[in-house]
């Protein structure tokens, strides 16, 4: 059995936590951070780089997708606290939107897991 990679594990949730958060910077300096229009493509923006960040770990089953997913979570958690929190507070923490990314974050690496295998199925009949 294969040991997990796990320094490569924090690096590709760093990184994506990375892009998120430059995006949400580069609409804040140009005061796009507010509407349904940024939410949505910073949605999409977590969504691609965890799925990126899963295919680079090459995690094939769903369980240890999972654990990934939470393990991201927390590392996100963690760093909105020491990047987001001394500038803005902790309410952003209470808002819907962030539970929504953090759901992102978690429940990703699965469906990219997923998706894959149903990629490689047989087509019925073969």
């Amino acid at each position: 059995m294969q040991e997990f990679p796990y320094i490569r594990f924090l690096l590709y949730g760093f990184f994506a936590y990375a892009t998120i958060f430059m995006l949400w910077s580069l609409f804040a300096a140009y005061g796009m951070n507010y509407g349904w229009g940024a939410q949505i493509v910073s949605y999409v923006v977590t969504g691609i780089a965890i799925a990126v960040a899963t295919r680079a770990l090459d995690v094939v089953a769903p369980q240890t997708a999972l654990l990934c997913g939470a393990g991201w979570v927390i590392l996100h958690t963690l760093l909105d606290a020491l990047y987001v929190a001394p500038t803005a507070g902790f309410g952003p923490f209470l808002t819907s939107y962030v539970w929504i990314a953090y759901a992102i974050v978690a429940l990703t690496p699965v469906a990219t897991v997923l998706y894959l295998k149903l990629l490689k199925q047989p087509a019925p009949g073969q």
